[in-house]
C-alpha cells in the first residue's frame, strides 16, 4: 500500500480494511501509522543489512565497500518492490538496520580516509556520492527501458565511483 500511494494515503483505517485485523489492533502494536512505516522499513532494510553482514571482510575496505555496493545493487533489482519500500520518504526515528547498513559503509570510507586512500576527507560527501551512483544505477535499471544499458552499466559506475573517490593507484592527490 505504501508503494502503491505513498505514505500520505497510508492510514492505518485501510491497512486494517486490507488485512483483516482490526484498526485498535494495529494501533496496540504500532503506536500509530509512523510506527507501522518504520516496523515495515526495520523488516525490509534487515534483509538488505544480512546480505550486507554476510560479505566477508578480508582487510580490504575498497573491496568491502565494492562488495556492498554490489550486494545493495542486487538486492534493489532483485527486489524492486522492497526497494521502492527502502526509499519511501519517512519521518521520526531513523530505522535501526538502516542506520546499520549506512554505519557498515561509513566504516569503510572512515578506514579508507585514515589510510590515505579516500580522495576526500568529507565523510558525508563521499557517502553521498556512492548513495546518489547507486541509486542512479538503480533507476535506471528499473526505470522506463529496463535493463537497456546492460550488464556493463554497474561495473562501469563503481569503476567511476573508485576512481573518483579512491587514490590507490593514482600518482596525484
Amino acid at each position: 500500500m505504501l508503494i502503491e500511494g505513498g505514505v500520505d494515503e497510508l492510514s492505518i483505517r485501510k491497512v486494517s480494511d486490507r488485512c483483516g485485523y482490526t484498526a485498535p489492533t494495529l494501533y496496540h502494536h504500532f503506536g500509530d501509522k509512523q510506527g507501522l512505516i518504520v516496523a515495515l522499513l526495520e523488516e525490509h532494510f534487515g534483509l538488505l543489512l544480512g546480505r550486507m553482514l554476510a560479505i566477508p571482510h578480508d582487510g580490504d575496505p575498497a573491496r568491502h565497500l565494492r562488495s556492498m555496493a554490489e550486494a545493495f545493487l542486487s538486492f534493489a533489482l532483485e527486489h524492486p518492490g522492497h526497494y521502492q519500500l527502502l526509499m519511501a520518504p519517512s519521518e521520526g526515528d531513523p530505522v535501526p538496520s538502516a542506520e546499520a547498513a549506512r554505519e557498515l559503509v561509513r566504516d569503510d570510507l572512515e578506514s579508507l580516509r585514515k589510510t590515505g586512500d579516500l580522495a576526500t576527507d568529507d565523510l558525508d560527501a563521499a557517502f553521498d556520492v556512492l548513495w546518489a551512483m547507486l541509486h542512479g544505477v538503480i533507476s535506471l535499471q528499473l526505470g522506463p527501458r529496463p535493463g537497456e544499458a546492460g550488464g556493463s552499466l554497474t561495473k562501469l559506475a563503481l569503476d567511476a565511483v573508485e576512481a573518483g573517490l579512491l587514490l590507490k593507484g593514482r600518482t596525484t592527490r
